[in-house]
Order: structure tokens, then sequence, then C-alpha cells
């Protein structure tokens, strides 16, 4: 993926343009916020631009569906492209795990694990982009929202804490 850090560098400027207003709607600091953009601009770089940015003319619209299964943990930790997989959607679960509320967290995760859903849904939809719609990345994008997810509600009320300590 060539351009996945040019890309990633071009989502900088909607995240430090909207993080403070993200942070405000969440009910938690811009800097989740400023998280939540970012893996969000990740997700987009690495799952639905074209590979370096060249549009298919050629396109067969196709979704795989075979095999499709969640991943076990030796495959999480040691399969590289899964680790890749993992890396991009983990982000956006971990800062939806660090909204404000619990009402708020809840809405959020619940948008981010619907998330790999919605790629794979646009990967089928829009096949001149050169991405193949396969189930077992709608798998691997719901892991690795889960995991950042299981992060973030862990490392949340230390944060939260820290926070209430330094504001006294």
């Amino acid at each position: 993926m060539p351009n996945f850090w040019p890309g990633l560098l071009l989502s900088l400027v909607p995240a430090a343009l909207l993080n403070r207003p993200v942070g405000r709607l969440l009910r938690a600091h811009w800097v989740v916020g400023f998280l939540l953009l970012l893996g969000l601009g990740g997700v987009v770089v690495a799952t639905l631009l074209p590979e370096a940015f060249q549009l298919s003319r050629d396109a067969v619209r196709h979704c795989t569906v075979a095999g499709a299964r969640p991943r076990s943990p030796y495959e999480l930790l040691h399969v590289r492209h899964i680790e890749l997989k993992l890396a991009t959607y983990a982000p956006v679960g971990f800062a939806a795990a660090l909204a404000g509320t619990r009402r708020r967290a809840a809405v959020a995760l619940l948008g981010t694990a619907v998330l790999p859903f919605a790629v794979s849904t646009l990967q089928y939809a829009v096949p001149v982009i050169g991405r193949a719609c396969d189930v077992q990345d709608v798998w691997d994008g719901v892991q690795g929202v889960v995991l950042g997810a299981a992060v973030g509600l862990v490392v949340g009320p230390a944060v939260r804490a820290l926070r209430s300590r330094a504001a006294v």
C-alpha cells in the first residue's frame, strides 16, 4: 500500500480541524475526537482508496464469503496482514470506548462495530476502486474494533480519574 502514509498524513487535516466538535459531541476530551477522526481516516485510506490512486476500469463486482471466521489468537499475533487490519480498526474502537458518557460510548462503539460492514459494502458497491469485498475482512475489522474497545474500556477509567484529579 504505497499511498497509506501519505493518505494518513492527509487525514490529519480533518482530524485537526474537527477534533474539538467531535470531542464535544462525544462529551470527551478533544484528543478522543482527534483519535477517532484519525482512526477513521486510516480505515478509509487502508480500505477504500484505490491502489496507487488508479481506478480499475475492468472491475467486476464480487464478494468472497468462503472460509470467513473469527481469527485465533495465534493468527492475530503472527500473521502480518491480519496485524495490519487490526492496527487499522483498533484505534477507532479505542477512541469510541473513551467517549464521555456510557450512552455516548455505547452509540460510538455500535457505530464503530458497523464500520467493517460498511467498508465491505462500499467495496462491493463501487468496484472501480479495485478493492474486493471479503467477509473475512469484516471479521478482522470487527475483531480489531473489539480489541481496541477492550483496551479503551480498561484504560478509560484510569484516564478519567487522572483528569478529575488534575482538575481539582
